[in-house]
């Protein structure tokens, strides 16, 4: 069991939650929590680690409260217990050079992790940000703690500021259709580009085979295998 450090609504129906007591993990992994002896769901939920601090053994995580599972993440309170699995999955490669982030959404909130790893890898190492959101925008000054330049659009897809013909690596997470803009357009411009997918997930280990998408390598299981991808491996899924 972990322990609940701070859980407070950042907009609306979005909630930061840092818990300790845990394992720390790496930027695109993610967690299944539960909170204990919560009547019929017995399953965890799948939730992407925003931040991981191995020096004071926190970890938080950005959630939107959209079901019965997140919805009684938000009735935690400091010093309360949350069944916290994992890390589980693959994370980002950390690729050198010029970076770009995409996130869309909640999908924005793994990508954090991933701008604080890159900076540390490399302080001076251009990163540039791009995050959509369909209303109210959150976390963008945190990612201005690492980025060189953070860019935020309400209402649309931010990937229409985004240029694909640089010499860079780019990462994206959010929801399918703007994953399915990013992919287009990489592949025009043959750019590098990793998706962070997002399912249903049951046991985030890969033993239900619930998560499965078809890949170029035939079908894979998202959490298991994934959830990051080279998008040209998972371009049909998307």
């Amino acid at each position: 069991m972990a322990i609940i450090q701070s859980n407070q609504q950042i907009a609306q129906g979005i909630w930061r939650m840092a818990i300790s007591g845990a394992p720390t993990g790496r930027a695109g992994q993610f967690f299944m929590l539960r909170v204990p002896g919560a009547v019929n769901l017995l399953l965890g939920r799948p939730i992407s680690i925003c931040q991981s601090d191995a020096g004071t053994g926190e970890t938080t995580f950005v959630y939107q409260t959209v079901g019965r599972g997140t919805a009684q993440f938000a009735t935690l309170k400091p010093g309360q217990e949350i069944d916290a699995q994992g890390p589980y999955g693959n994370g980002f490669s950390l690729k050198e050079g010029h970076t770009v982030i995409i996130g869309g959404g909640i999908g924005t909130a793994p990508l954090l992790q991933l701008a604080k790893e890159l900076r540390v890898g490399d302080p001076d190492r251009r990163i540039d940000v791009y995050l959509g959101f369909r209303e109210e925008s959150y976390l963008e000054n945190a990612f201005e703690l690492y980025a060189d330049s953070v860019t935020v659009k309400r209402g649309g897809f931010v990937t229409g500021d985004v240029d694909f013909s640089l010499n860079a690596q780019y990462y994206a997470c959010g929801p399918a259709p703007m994953l399915r803009a990013v992919a287009n357009a990489a592949e025009k411009a043959n750019a590098t580009l990793f998706l962070s997918l997002e399912k249903h997930m049951a046991c985030g280990v890969g033993a239900c085979l619930g998560c499965t998408c078809q890949t170029n390598g035939g079908r894979k299981r998202i959490c298991k295998d994934g959830p990051v991808f080279d998008y040209r491996e998972v371009r049909d899924a998307i």
